[in-house]
């Protein structure tokens, strides 16, 4: 076994079924998962559930910054995914960590030109190449 990574992986609602199979993947290899997000209830409406959301957004943005490596399924919206992505761009500037992986097509945003992401077709070509 090599060496183990953390990582924090995210997308819209539309993609949880990729983040969650993702998630899988990494475990499955022996890494770690930062903030598993994925596995929590949903708690939409925050304004009515506003301990657990402030709970869950202290936790994804310090899951962001201890992660080695970030995972984003792109889309051409979301405010939450742009915050951590966002969380993610800064941590990366600041001490050249998160890695910032980007999957999929939308690159809507104009932050997803920065030069510190790397886009890849797939998780698994993630893990092979980081792996390697």
């Amino acid at each position: 076994a090599g060496i183990v990574m953390k990582f924090y992986v995210t997308g819209r609602s539309s993609n949880y079924e990729r983040v969650i199979e993702a998630v899988a993947e990494i475990k499955s290899r022996g890494h770690e998962i930062t903030f598993e997000w994925s596995a929590l209830p949903m708690v939409k409406p925050f304004s009515e559930n506003q301990e657990k959301a402030t709970e869950y957004a202290l936790k994804g943005i310090q899951g962001v910054v201890d992660a080695d490596a970030y995972i984003i399924f792109v889309h051409k919206d979301g405010n939450g995914v742009f915050t951590e992505f966002g969380a993610a761009l800064a941590s990366n500037a600041i001490k050249g960590a998160p890695l910032i992986f980007a999957i999929g097509d939308e690159k809507e945003a104009m932050f997803y030109y920065h030069p510190a992401i790397q886009w890849r077709d797939s998780v698994e070509q993630v893990l092979d190449e980081l792996e390697a």
